[in-house]
């Protein structure tokens, strides 16, 4: 997969697939997981290469930026792409994964 984790001491930076689907869920759930172990480091999303999500990813996505918001550590998307901002809308999840108040 191209999906690389990135630590740096300031924050983590997940670099989302192209297309997420099941298939590649346990992986993306590992890395999830991961990255909100860091020592509260914030988590940065990378979503700009999104082509397409399936609502399984969605909701996986969704309980890591609640699990960042519960521990209290930032959590923000770098760059969401149309597919993934599309998407995420039509389940009407756009506030809850913290898509309004991302730059594009």
């Amino acid at each position: 997969m191209g999906r690389v984790l990135i630590m740096t001491g300031s924050s983590t930076s997940l670099h989302l697939d192209p297309h997420l689907e099941l298939d590649k869920l346990p992986e993306l759930a590992q890395k999830l997981r991961e990255s909100l172990m860091q020592d509260d480091a914030p988590l940065v999303l990378d979503g700009s290469g999104i082509q397409s999500i399936d609502g399984a990813a969605i909701q996986l996505l969704q309980l890591a930026v609640q699990t960042a918001k519960e521990k209290n550590i930032p959590c923000s998307w770098h760059q969401p792409s149309p597919a993934l901002r599309k998407s995420v809308a039509l389940l009407g999840l756009t506030a809850d994964m913290l898509l309004e108040v991302t730059e594009q």
